[in-house]
């Protein structure tokens, strides 16, 4: 159709011949000539040829193929065939040209920050293109950042801001042909570090990490190297170091880690490195401390030594005492502790003395040495033994007391370091061996037994201890004991309708070991027979009280000393005669309290009262009655604010030691009473002025639980024994097994001899045999044993019990025994072989 085309290089082209003909079908001979004029072929079966034709039969065309045009290929193309024996033909031009091609514009380029850089755009065309810049679409024109070059765009000192899409556009004019390529410019800035710490402390043992950070584009990668051995921590053992993070890992922390470390970061932009100082804490270790011994008045010293990093600080500290002694002079310069420290390795050594002058023996001990630094602490003690000469300081000159020829000990301790020898004398002549005197030990402890069978072998035994540093002696005396001697004074002192309280003053202790005790014979008045008296003993010191008396009767009381040897002869007696029953005593309160005191409560709405039982006086305590009101103090007094706001409540209980009274206003004074009362009436108060915690008024109590936790425990424990107690009962009756079974199998011992023979009303209680289930009537009682006869001998009486508290004095008692009245005490025991207890 067109005479003349134009077609670019590469391109494909083909190119159609068609005869114009009344009858197509009388043309013959289609083909196409080059511009050499030489025939073009069809293509082969099964091959594309660069230029070839194809016919279409049933159009009558002829078809020319170039599957990439070149230069060479330009020129004037025929086509001929024949009509009718009449030659045909048409020519074409073809012309050729070159595209716009890139041949060095990549669409992504990197620049460094600061440096020059050109934006690579190499494009080719025929004719010649001409090219111009846009960024973001804002045109780029030469001036002082920007040269646009003929192979790109060139950028003077690259800013970050310059990163962005720069479009490099290519204009054909002869063409009209367009192409535009987008480039995209990324700018990378070098690492740049981050501030941080430049000194880190780990401590040894441990792991440990130190991380490094820096900024760049791209990111950077990270190694780190020890300063002072150039070694690539990234291959070396115990060490991990992560590229990406800039993370360096100690897996173990040595001593000899310490010192400086550099982290280098590296990117396509550049590097840079920082540089970490490194401190190892190593935890203090004692290696020395040595036990030392000086003699007394002497210099003694104790040195210590301890390595750690940094240098250990060391200090030392009787164990004895919580201070720590200060480094330089103590106790007025007699005490000075110097220290210093040293480079060792890879560690400090420290080292501290603390030398003692003029030593005495209460330097003698335990020291503890402690070491510290920022990585812990470090302890050991080491002993200072002071030598000295031997001592009896410790050892009492009591006399040593013997009688009846009973062999005692005579004790010698000497204390002395080093340990001394020890030899006796007796009346200043070295003590000899006999079957009386036998001696034990040659020191620091001896001792000699006596058996005193000649008055002979009383008197001064002289022990003589002896070491390097020097001797001593201490005394023994050995004296012969006696019974002590009459009670030099006893005289009442309180007295009520059924009790009486006594003061004693014992005989002088010349002649015999220490009173331990009291001992008294009383009996009515009326009563000769001081054979029928009854007794009470105390041990020495205790409240002499004896109670359970009868009101308006006289007594007679005659005392003795008693001691180890024996009771003392009794004093002359003196009669007592009792008043008349009477209301019960004032009740006391359990702890020492003034009646006008105040006492701050622990709770806001209770308080709990505590008293002793008094002294009934003749009749029994039926009630305590208890009442509070509460108080205010003005000028200086108590005074009730008002009768209407007191409360009364009794308590009708004979054993009631306490109360706790309830229901009471937070903040609030109160006086409180507890009254004892008997038939005859009721005793003095005891008083209390007690104020209540803060708190918040309380409307009432929570009601109690219906169970308790111990409760249910209980009936569950009891819910077990029944199932298990049923579950033995059919095995007993029907296989003959189980506990029942067993006990029912054997006849159970009776106690009925034993129970004869000591005397017992209940001796009929006796099992039944083999499990009878029938009811069996008790036998007659056996016979009671013959009544008590209370003698007491006081040269039978033997050593006295213990002290008893103070109420256990007031529960003395006595029953009707045989037609008889036995009497029987707690507050102690009762010294002579007939007592009844």
């Amino acid at each position: 159709m067109q005479k003349q085309q134009t077609v670019a290089v590469g391109k494909s082209v083909v190119l159609t011949c068609q005869a114009d003909a009344s009858d197509p079908a009388l043309v013959s001979q289609p083909h196409w000539r080059d511009p050499k004029g030489q025939i073009i072929n069809e293509a082969a079966s099964g091959t594309r040829p660069e230029i070839y034709t194809e016919p279409m039969p049933a159009k009558q065309l002829q078809l020319l193929y170039i599957s990439s045009i070149t230069p060479a290929m330009a020129g004037n193309y025929t086509c001929e065939a024949t009509f009718t024996n009449m030659p045909l033909s048409a020519s074409v031009v073809l012309d050729t040209f070159v595209a716009i091609t890139w041949t060095n514009a990549n669409e992504n380029q990197y620049a460094t920050k600061g440096k020059d850089f050109k934006v690579m755009c190499e494009v080719t065309a025929e004719p010649a293109p001409s090219v111009d810049w846009f960024k973001e679409g804002t045109p780029i024109l030469t001036g002082d950042r920007y040269v646009i070059d003929v192979n790109g765009l060139l950028i003077k000192s690259i800013e970050e801001s310059d990163d962005g899409t720069y479009t490099c556009r290519a204009v054909v004019i002869q063409t009209g042909e367009l192409a535009e390529r987008n480039i995209k410019l990324e700018v990378y800035t070098a690492p740049e570090m981050e501030e941080r710490e430049t000194r880190v402390v780990i401590k040894e043992g441990e792991s440990a990490s130190i991380t490094c950070k820096a900024r760049g584009k791209p990111p950077p990668t990270y190694s780190w190297i020890k300063a002072s051995t150039r070694e690539n921590l990234g291959t070396a053992s115990r060490f991990s170091v992560n590229e990406i993070k800039g993370l360096l890992t100690f897996d173990r922390v040595e001593a000899g880690d310490y010192g400086k470390y550099i982290c280098s970061a590296v990117n396509q932009a550049g590097h840079n490195e920082t540089e970490i100082e490194v401190e190892v804490l190593v935890p203090p270790k004692i290696f020395e401390l040595y036990n030392t011994t000086a003699a007394e008045k002497t210099e003694g010293r104790l040195e210590c030594k301890a390595s750690g990093r940094p240098a250990p600080r060391i200090s030392f500290r009787k164990l004895s005492s919580s201070e720590r002694l200060l480094n330089g002079p103590n106790d007025d310069g007699r005490i000075i502790i110097e220290t210093s420290n040293r480079q060792t390795g890879d560690q400090m050594q420290s080292s501290a003395v603390i030398t003692i002058t003029s030593l005495n023996r209460t330097d003698d001990g335990l020291y503890e040495c402690v070491a510290e630094n920022e990585g812990g602490e470090a302890r050991k003690n080491g002993h200072l033994t002071v030598q000295f000469k031997p001592t009896f300081e410790h050892m009492t000159n009591v006399p040593i007391w013997s009688w009846n020829s009973q062999p005692v000990n005579i004790s010698c301790i000497a204390e002395s370091i080093p340990n001394a020898t020890i030899k006796w004398k007796f009346h200043d002549v070295d003590l000899i061996e006999s079957p009386q005197v036998r001696i034990y030990g040659s020191g620091p402890i001896s001792y000699v037994t006596v058996t005193p069978t000649d008055r002979s072998l009383y008197g001064v035994y002289k022990c003589i201890a002896t070491n390097t540093l020097g001797e001593a002696e201490h005394i023994n005396q050995l004296r012969e004991a006696f019974p002590p001697g009459t009670v030099t004074q006893a005289k009442q002192e309180t007295i009520t309708a059924t009790s009486v309280s006594f003061s004693i003053v014992g005989p002088p202790e010349e002649m015999g070991p220490p009173i331990l005790a009291y001992t008294t014979q009383y009996k009515e008045n009326g009563n000769y027979d001081w054979n029928l008296a009854m007794n009470r003993t105390w041990s020495a010191n205790s409240p002499y009280i004896v109670e359970n008396l009868r009101p308006m009767y006289s007594y007679d009381f005659r005392f003795a000393a008693v001691n180890r040897v024996g009771v003392g002869s009794w004093g002359a007696p003196i009669t007592v005669i009792m008043p008349r029953r009477s209301p019960p005593e004032q009740p006391k309160w359990r702890e020492a309290v003034s009646s006008e005191s105040l006492i701050h409560g622990k709770f806001a709405d209770r308080y709990e009262l505590q008293w002793k039982v008094p002294a009934h006086n003749g009749e029994p305590i039926d009630m305590y009655e208890i009442s509070y009101c509460p108080v205010m103090k003005v000028s200086g007094e108590w005074r009730i604010s008002g009768e209407s706001d007191c409360l009364t409540e009794e308590l009708k209980s004979y054993e009631a030691i306490n109360y706790e009274v309830r229901g009471l206003q937070p903040d609030t004074r109160y006086r409180m009473h507890v009254r004892a009362h008997n038939i005859l009436g009721y005793s003095l108060p005891a008083q209390l002025y007690v104020q209540t915690a803060l708190g918040v008024e309380r409307s009432g109590f929570a009601p109690p639980q219906l169970l308790s936790s111990g409760a249910i425990v209980g009936i569950a424990l009891a819910g077990v024994l029944i199932c298990l107690l049923i579950v033995d009962l059919l095995l007993f009756c029907f296989r003959r097994q189980g506990v029942i079974a067993t006990i029912c199998g054997k006849r159970v011992k009776t106690h009925k001899d034993d129970e004869t023979k000591l005397g017992s009303l209940y001796g009929w209680r006796f099992p039944l045999p083999y499990c009878s289930t029938k009811p069996r009537a008790p036998p007659s009682p056996a016979p009671l044993p013959p009544p008590v006869k209370l003698v007491p001998t006081p040269t039978d009486e033997k050593e006295p019990l213990k002290e008893t508290g103070d109420d256990a004095i007031k529960r003395n008692s006595s029953v009707e025994f045989d037609g008889r009245r036995v009497y029987a005490t707690s507050g102690g025991p009762i010294i002579g072989k007939n007592s009844a207890v």
